[in-house]
């Protein structure tokens, strides 16, 4: 298998973040939407854009092919936690190591810049059984859930990773 390499994302990729979310599978229309919107702000310019902006954006390349894409940030008034927002890899290609590359990419930028942790939310619907069972995987432990957050019978599940 051919090396995976991060690096942070340019408005040439865009494109590519678009097809990972629409065919991650798991995502809604309005998931969709609002993730390549977060991207856009990274994207665009001002205080809020650029690695030390809001949503510092990272993708995932394997043989010049984006393969994967994570979005994070700091969270506001918090000292040291980081927010994972949205992470998504090549549905033609998982288990090939791209989400715990990109984890990495996101552990090194967060630190450098005085992260603590990496905090993360998703749903507890049996849709996402793989989704958290990568979590749990990857060194994030499963912190707490409110139940009929989303929408009834789909809880919030909260991980967070610390280092």
């Amino acid at each position: 298998m051919s090396l995976v390499t991060t690096r942070l994302a340019a408005a040439h990729d865009r494109p590519a973040i678009d097809r990972l979310l629409r065919e991650a599978g798991n995502f809604s229309e309005e998931e969709c939407i609002i993730g390549l919107e977060i991207v856009d702000v990274y994207l665009g310019e001002g205080p809020t854009s650029g690695v030390n902006g809001d949503y510092p954006t990272v993708v995932a390349e394997r043989e010049g092919r984006v393969v994967g894409y994570a979005t994070f940030g700091h969270t506001p008034m918090t000292e040291g936690t980081w927010h994972l927002y949205f992470i998504a890899s090549d549905v033609t290609i998982r288990r090939a190591g791209i989400g715990r590359v990109l984890c990495q990419a996101i552990r090194d930028v967060a630190m450098a810049l005085g992260g603590k942790r990496l905090v993360l939310e998703t749903s507890g619907r049996e849709l996402y059984g793989g989704t958290r069972a990568f979590y749990d995987a990857t060194g994030f432990k499963d912190e707490g859930r409110i139940e009929d957050y989303y929408s009834p019978g789909d809880p919030v599940v909260y991980y967070v990773w610390r280092w």
